[in-house]
């Protein structure tokens, strides 16, 4: 089995050292590279084929590079983390499968347009 493969985005360099120091001589543990510039983040996210790619989450909400992440990546994990390291968000691209009964073509045209239970 190939180690995870952790990609940095523009972190600060106090909490990419402590998540240097925790990965430490892990085997199942690979960072494959640094980036700083997000549009560079999101090509080298697919040519090392991250699983894992870290940002800084600066400000109130999740960094926007993750939606575009998971865009072209569903595969990948998005970690946003606090400057200093004791928040942090993952974000993911999971299926979501709802069962609905649908007696008729008309009520199946009412869900699709109105939504389940509406």
């Amino acid at each position: 089995m190939r180690p995870l493969r952790v990609l940095f985005g523009a972190v600060p360099v106090g909490l990419l050292a402590a998540f240097r120091e925790a990965i430490g001589p892990r085997t199942d543990v690979e960072v494959v590279g640094v980036v700083e510039r997000p549009t560079v983040l999101l090509v080298e996210a697919g040519a090392l084929q991250a699983d894992v790619v870290v940002v800084a989450w600066i400000g109130r909400d999740v960094p926007g590079v993750t939606s575009h992440l998971l865009d072209q990546y569903p595969h990948i994990r998005v970690v946003a983390v606090r400057p200093d390291g004791r928040r942090a968000v993952v974000s993911t691209m999971r299926p979501h499968v709802e069962h609905l009964a649908v007696p008729s073509p008309a009520e199946l045209v009412r869900v699709l347009w109105d939504g389940p239970g509406a």
